[in-house]
């Protein structure tokens, strides 16, 4: 039990998978999965606080509708799935206000890309979610699921909390630094970061041209599968990249790198990390130390510099207009990034080019590096949103990346691992997560 007396959440089963199965069967109907969905809102939200736009009637209206379409329709793969929309992603029939006062009662003309996707494929929206501040550092509204007094992460808060909470089966989030990965690995679900530009980011509120990602916050690896399989684009379905070459009976290959600031994850976190390596080693799963190139030890900070050069430009002259409606954080990063000049963005972006060219051989043999996703367990309290710190590096990178609920903290709260995959190779590294997560389930059993 969370110290607040609530159940702690974990990433089990596949809430989604079971909702199509159910509405392509005929056992229920849409409106009773949208009426069952707001049920368990209602009756979690006022202490959760996950959403910023919420309407029943509008859900059940457009579940409605949804009942009017065959079941099992080729046309409509995710018919009847709810899911939620981060408020950083435009909807026309409902407020995006982009976590900040300065667009109070926004309304957008039309659909992101990315939500056109998902009604087209039978997906039921069902609310925004809140986002903090420009899905920067300044913290929404919400809290942790697992422990009503710690931080969600951010700026997914409300994706990620929603789903931990059982909400919803799929929420949508973004990630410019850590913000799929760290709010998942604070509330024990999965987050998935595709490779940077694989889900189509138009009417997607921009912060940085080079890092913004959409991504996805589900309860299981299948779930995020499903949802990536409708909304990725045409280029990323079709790049043909799968990972290394192997064997056709060739185990899974995790390659266990220690990135510069390993030291500053909690020891909880790296004896977890170790312990689970020492453990892969007697299944069948292959475990290999894995160095990082020297060259890498520069990438968070350079990662640091590019997104408060481009967060700067894209938000300065907006926020300088009502300063007294923006936080004091939001205006020290754009403080931070009008002073950097554009010599030293160029150097940051030339040292991510020279990493990028590296990853070939970084991957060569491995499917996926495991790392840390977070420092530990979500911090206590609700006024920050933790630490990105291991994100970072490859979010400069346009890496895919997949955090797990593979490990406990001291107060047996839950703490992520971070999957990383090559470039492109986002069907690779959603296969060789659900491997690791078949095997963490049967290695788990007496």
């Amino acid at each position: 039990m969370s110290s607040t007396g609530r159940p702690q959440t974990q990433a089990t089963g596949s809430p989604g998978a079971a909702v199509l199965d159910d509405v392509a069967s005929g056992r229920r109907t849409v409106a009773e999965i949208a009426q069952a969905h707001l049920d368990t809102i209602r009756a979690l939200e006022p202490e959760i606080q996950a959403f910023v736009h919420l309407d029943p009637r509008a859900v059940r209206a457009a579940a409605r509708e949804l009942d009017r379409v065959p079941p099992g329709s080729p046309e409509r793969p995710l018919l009847g799935l709810p899911v939620g929309i981060k408020d950083l992603i435009d909807t026309d029939d409902q407020p995006t206000e982009y976590g900040s006062r300065l667009f109070a009662g926004h309304r957008p003309a039309r659909d992101a890309a990315v939500v056109r996707m998902l009604r087209d494929a039978g997906a039921l929206v069902t609310g925004k979610t809140v986002t903090t501040e420009f899905a920067c550092f300044s913290p929404g509204k919400t809290r942790n699921p697992v422990d009503l007094e710690r931080t969600p992460g951010g700026s997914s808060s409300g994706s990620a909390a929603a789903v931990a909470a059982g909400m919803l089966p799929v929420a949508l989030g973004t990630q410019t630094a850590g913000s799929v990965i760290r709010p998942a690995s604070f509330c024990g679900i999965v987050g998935f970061k595709p490779t940077f530009g694989a889900i189509d980011r138009d009417g997607v509120f921009p912060i940085s041209e080079t890092l913004d990602t959409v991504g996805l916050l589900s309860r299981s690896v299948a779930d995020a599968s499903a949802v990536f399989d409708v909304v990725r684009s045409s280029a990323s379905r079709g790049n043909g990249r799968t990972g290394f070459v192997r064997g056709v009976d060739a185990a899974t290959r995790i390659g266990f790198a220690r990135p510069v600031e390993w030291e500053r994850a909690d020891p909880s976190t790296r004896e977890g990390i170790d312990a689970l390596r020492l453990k892969l080693m007697d299944s069948g799963l292959e475990a290999l130390e894995t160095a990082l190139p020297p060259d890498f030890d520069g990438l968070t900070a350079a990662q640091c510099l590019v997104m408060d050069f481009e967060v700067s430009k894209a938000l300065k002259s907006r926020c300088e207009k009502n300063p007294e409606m923006v936080s004091e954080s939001l205006l020290e990063v754009l403080r931070r990034g009008a002073s950097i000049s554009v010599a030293d963005y160029s150097a940051a972006m030339e040292l991510a080019e020279r990493c990028k060219a590296m990853l070939p051989d970084l991957f060569d043999g491995v499917d996926a590096l495991l790392v840390p996703a977070v420092i530990g367990e979500a911090p206590r309290g609700l006024q920050a949103t933790g630490d990105p710190l291991f994100c970072r590096s490859w979010t400069l990178l346009q890496c895919p990346a997949i955090s797990l609920p593979l490990l406990r903290g001291p107060n047996g709260l839950p703490v992520g691992v971070q999957l990383v995959g090559n470039l492109n190779t986002d069907d690779n590294l959603l296969k060789t997560a659900q491997t690791l997560m078949d095997w963490s389930v049967e290695f788990a059993q007496p």
